[in-house]
């Protein structure tokens, strides 16, 4: 099966897999390709990395031109140097120095270059250290040549493993990765035979030509990387898809774009990159220690970079000739002989190792290798002291140099294929250039303390140094064992997983499943329910041996986040606004009355009227704004509550004398209310027959609810839908029960939740996408129905899951648009969930108390946006207590923790937002007292209320930002705050807008307020954009269409009010004739996929924004 037949992958948009079917059948499609490493492509590909290779080279020529070299009686005699002791290692070590001070210029080079640039700046560096070095005449020139060598050679060493390794085939990734650090020994090869054939020249050429042999790979390095293609991703950082598509099709995908290797490894990167590669600033390296993630990647950076140089290998490429003089070799030319022979076994023992790293793992080779070159050390004692204390015994000194060569093949074979592969592994995307330099710097400045202190060392105990070797190389075997994780058979978007888990080396040996794939694609599902699909679909080598990367996924309620995140910055906005507002409390009062306000009438028409009591009154005669006397209760604005009879309902606004002119608009006088108590009920099926469903369908239900619902109110943890999902495979059962009730009403609103995603562009959906949505409604309701009649022992239960029956039961009438019977269950839940913060229960469950917590917020906001439109419900009280309750604290709510993040976030925006928005109405539109109506109190509060509304926006994660124009936000959750934001900034400054169309209805003067039209244009731009930005996001369809019908036809009678004063009029413009047309397409569709095709007060909303719409038009 072609996986195109599923979905249109459209890799340069990097766009998203969803669904377990598509997600499954990529990957069976990658794993049934033949691939073949000795294709024409691969060997393009060969021949690029081995450019980079070259960079290995450069470092490896000077380990064994140095070492070479010092024994060289020419280079001694001139540098007035001995071949050990304190001189020599200061030699050996300013090279080392050189990198290190490279380190924080390497990083930046690769991050904002690309890795290319980062090789071709440290191969010039090195030319110019090559020609400094080679004419010195002094040992200060010789050391500033040294110096610059490293620098240069610094930003080889960065650049290079991190191309090797992102530009790798994911098949051979091990074998290529481990092939970097081998052709150290190539560098190595030849510049011990450069040394030894430069040994037979007379003079001071014989060190100067090899060191100008130097040269020559740089020089190559430093042509060829002009004609490399960049590393893809780097460029998907740098949102250059596109290059990055070409460069994987020639490199990985036989020249072909929609290769599946290609459209795989494009969405891996894409999902992590857009993810993690925030953080461009070149100074902040934060992010290597900020997350138990990062410090378990640090953990093994530095690990490896300071083990591979100070488990014995430096001696044996510096010191070697000073090991051999130990075990008794003194003739110079064996000396440089057996130096040239050393890299050469090394070479292939290394060469043998690369191969083995995707074979038996990454852990086995570096434990056991290194537990030998222990023994190694222990033989290279004994022998040494016999060696020297009998200098005719021959067995001795061959036993010792069979052994100096032994460790080093050894060592190469288990340590020189990983010492940059595995650093490269265990970093990120967003982290791999400065990764790899911190484990650069600590390389270096091991490697510097090893070769500054192995010259003394010599000099002063001899072969006792090597004691020191054999036990700290024991030391580093447990260290690794406990420490290093697997990584072998991952992608390196794939070890997110690994080293996010609580104990990474556990997790890395644990066998991969199917649910790995899902997570890779960015699709969310539980692997039981799927499991049997996958394992029919896939073959058994994929299960273990994946190819695609996977999300994070760890306990949340096990591990905390350190540092400054954006919960932190979130909570701590909503601190200040508490803080601000208090202030402002207790300052109001100090101003409410001025010498100059008139008291003559307190009355004003824009107070409003009660929905079931005034609503048939002809509206009163306009007054001038008065200052108001009244005090605001103090025990509300200490609480975020929205009280009964505010005047700032949609029905309020209804009553302005400006529609007096308008009296169709007032045609039926029925409240909201009563329209909608005179509905019919809802019908229920006396015996409602349970759905057939396989357990793909129970899954995408599942999941529906779980991007849906449980992103917008996070209340069900991981192991509680495990469990339901666990109940659902196995068959539900037939006595009712609280579990069994949340089961079915779990799956309703995973039905609702599938029929109203992907409706948040305006485009029509077509009759099979409509018939599909029904489909999936019909079904929601089928399973509602079946909730209902389980849901009587939710009333009988006092507990969180029942509480969160009664919950669920609300946001289902709320998504049937049945506005009175979920407030019913608002109320309901509201007043358990008090009830049980009230008295928690005696078994401490934190689980079930983080729940409660979690629903009590929901209930907060939903209550609280029901109350703004039906001003006399009587509120349940719990926005009287919220400033009791703590805000919502860590719990496992997605498999993904990224997700789980984005979740909690945005829950935290959403409470932040209400409370602020419930204070705005408090203070502004409180019945008898709210500032609105105060010209003189109401510029300053107003003023620091929008101060709070930008303050909450600045703190917004980048996931959910918006911009303030009709673009389309990045994301559904994104648009749906800026909705939220729009509503309560028109709010906000609607005191503007109702003080300027009272003065147009003024028989007297009235006194100006400053800023009065720039701050209604701004009340008249927030009620547009309400407008024209509402698109059919996921809440807005499923929760809010009830609420959002009544909001947008109050925003367009604002617009129609204003658009009859000529001072307004020019604000508005010909955007007004938008509107209507733009509401009018979108109510439409939703209601054709059955959200508020039945309601009356929804048919109302409707009436009105066309009357508006007509009345606006002839305006205009």
């Amino acid at each position: 099966m072609d996986y195109k037949a599923d979905e249109k992958v459209a890799v340069d948009h990097g766009d998203e897999v969803h669904d377990a079917h598509v997600a499954v059948q990529l990957a069976h499609d990658v794993e049934n390709q033949k691939l073949s490493p000795w294709t024409p492509r691969m060997f393009r590909l060969y021949f690029v990395l081995a450019c980079a290779y070259l960079c290995g080279c450069l470092n490896g020529y000077d380990g064994s031109l140095l070492g070479g070299i010092n024994g060289m009686k020419a280079y001694q005699r001139y540098f007035n140097m001995s071949s050990e002791g304190s001189s020599t290692g200061i030699v050996f070590a300013m090279y080392n120095i050189g990198s290190i001070a490279a380190v924080f210029f390497t990083a930046p080079v690769n991050d904002f270059f690309g890795r290319r640039w980062g090789m071709f700046t440290g191969a010039i560096v090195v030319i110019i250290g090559t020609c400094v070095q080679a004419t010195s005449t002094g040992r200060g020139q010789f050391l500033g040549g040294r110096f610059i060598l490293g620098f240069g050679v610094s930003f080889c060493c960065v650049s290079a493993p991190c191309y090797v390794s992102e530009m790798a085939h994911p098949n051979w990734r091990g074998t290529i990765t481990g092939l970097y650090n081998c052709t150290w020994y190539i560098g190595s090869i030849i510049a011990s035979w450069v040394v030894y054939g430069s040994s037979y020249i007379d003079g001071e050429i014989a060190w100067r030509l090899p060191i100008w042999c130097q040269m020559i790979t740089s020089g190559i390095v430093a042509l060829g990387v002009l004609w490399l293609p960049e590393s893809p991703r780097w460029l998907i950082a740098q949102d250059r898809v596109e290059d990055a598509v070409k460069v994987l099709a020639t490199y990985h995908g036989e020249g072909d774009e929609n290769h599946p290797m290609v459209v795989l490894q494009i969405k891996e990167m894409t999902n992590q990159i857009a993810a993690d590669a925030t953080d461009k600033s070149w100074w902040d390296y934060r992010g290597l220690w900020n997350t138990h993630s990062a410090r378990r990647r640090l953990i093994g950076v530095l690990g490896m970079a300071v083990f591979g140089q100070v488990s014995g290998n430096s001696l044996s490429s510096y010191y070697l000739p000073v090991m051999l003089k130990q075990a008794g070799i003194t003739d110079e030319k064996k000396v440089l002989a057996l130096n040239g022979v050393n890299p050469v076994l090394c070479f292939f023992g290394a060469i043998l190792g690369a191969r083995l790293t995707d074979v038996v793992g990454r852990r086995p080779l570096l434990i056991y290798s290194i537990i030998f070159c222990s023994c190694c050390f222990a033989v290279i004692t004994g022998t040494s002291k016999l060696s020297l204390d009998q200098p005719d015994n021959a067995s001795a000194a061959n036993a010792t140099v069979a052994m100096i060569f032994i460790f080093g093949i050894v060592f190469s074979f288990g340590w020189t294929p990983l010492q940059s592969a595995y650093i490269a592994e265990c970093l990120s995307t967003d982290i791999r250039a400065k990764g790899t330099a911190v484990g650069n710097l600590a390389s270096s400045i091991a490697s510097t303390i090893i070769q500054y202190s192995s010259g003394p060392a010599f000099q002063d105990i001899g072969y006792y140094f090597y004691l020191v070797f054999v036990f700290w190389d024991l030391f580093e075997a447990v260290f690794i064992y406990f420490f290093f994780p697997e990584t072998k058979d991952r992608t390196l978007e794939e070890l997110s997983e690994v080293f996010e888990a609580p104990n990474p080396v556990k997790k890395s040996l644990q066998k991969r499943d199917a649910q790995t794939v899902m997570n890779t694609l960015n699709v969310t599902g539980d692997a039981k329910l799927v499991g049997e699909y996958f394992q029919g679909l896939m073959p058994i080598k994929l299960l273990h041996q994946p190819r695609s990367q996977t999300k994070e996924v760890s306990n949340r309620t096990k591990s905390q986040k350190l540092g400054r995140s954006k919960n932190d910055l979130i909570l701590e906005s909503v601190l200040r606004v508490e803080k601000t507002l208090h202030e402002l409390r207790s300052a109001i009062p100090n101003g409410v009355q001025l010498a100059n306000s008139p008291q003559t009438n307190r009355t004003n028409s824009f107070s409003g009227s009660s929905p079931d009591l005034n609503l048939r009154r002809q509206s009163h005669a306009i007054q001038t704004p008065t200052s108001q006397d009244q005090r605001e209760n103090v025990n509300n604005l200490e609480n975020a509550v929205l009280d009964s009879m505010h005047t700032s309902t949609t029905e309020s606004i209804l009553q302005w004398p400006h529609f007096d002119v308008f009296p169709l608009l007032r045609h039926d006088g029925d409240s909201i209310f009563y329209l909608e108590q005179a509905r019919p009920p809802l019908a229920v099926a006396a015996n409602p027959m349970y759905p057939y469903v396989d357990a793909e369908d129970i899954t995408s239900m599942l999941e529906a609810f779980e991007r849906n619902i449980n992103f917008w109110y996070p209340s069900m943890s991981q192991e509680q839908l495990g469990n339901l999902r666990a109940t659902l495979q196995t068959g539900m059962p037939s006595e009712d029960t609280v579990h069994s009730c949340l089961c079915l009403l779990t799956l309703a609103l995973g039905c609702a939740s599938q029929a109203a995603e992907d409706l948040r562009f305006t485009a029509e959906p077509d009759a099979a996408e409509k018939d599909r949505r029904l489909r999936k409604r019909k079904l929601g309701d089928i399973y509602f129905q079946l909730a209902l009649k389980k849901l009587h022992v939710a009333h009988l239960h006092v507990d969180s899951q029942s509480t969160q029956c009664l919950f669920f039961t609300a946001l289902y009438f709320a998504s049937l648009v049945r506005p009175l019977q979920a407030w019913e269950y608002l109320s309901a839940t509201a007043t358990r969930c008090m009830l049980l913060l009230s008295y928690p229960p005696n078994a401490h469950d934190d689980e079930a108390e983080e729940r409660i917590r979690r629903i009590f917020w929901s209930c907060y906001i939903l209550e609280s946006d029901y109350m703004a439109e039906l001003s006399a419900c009587p509120p349940s009280g719990i926005a009287r207590v919220e400033s009791s309750i703590p805000l919502p604290s860590t719990y496992h709510t997605h498999p993904s923790e990224i997700v789980e993040e984005e979740s909690s976030l945005y829950f935290l925006a959403c409470i932040s937002m209400r409370r602020l928005l419930n204070r705005v109405h408090q203070l502004l539109y409180a019945k008898d007292a709210g500032a609105a109506f105060d010209h003189t109190r109401f510029p300053r509060i107003v003023a620091e209320l929008q101060r709070q509304l930008d303050d909450w926006r600045e703190v917004l994660p980048a996931s959910f930002s918006f911009s303030i124009d009709t673009e389309e936000a990045a994301t559904a959750a994104g648009g749906f705050l800026r909705q939220r934001y729009l509503t309560c900034k028109g709010v906000i400054y609607r005191p503007y807008l109702m003080w300027m169309l009272s003065t147009s209805y003024a028989e007297t003067r009235v006194p100006s307020i400053p800023d009065a039209m720039q701050n209604c244009k701004l009340c008249l731009d927030a009620c547009l954009l309400h407008a024209l930005d509402l698109r059919g996001f996921p809440q807005t369809v499923l929760i809010d269409t009830w609420i959002c019908s009544l909001s947008m036809s109050g925003a367009m009678l604002i617009i129609l009010a204003a658009s009859h004063v000529p001072a307004l009029k020019e604000f508005i413009g010909s955007r007004a004739t938008l509107v209507g047309s733009h509401l009018e397409k979108l109510f439409r569709n939703w209601r054709e996929v059955s959200f508020g095709g039945d309601s009356p007060s929804v048919d109302r909303s409707m009436w009105l924004i066309q009357q508006a719409d007509s009345y606006i038009r002839d305006c205009y």
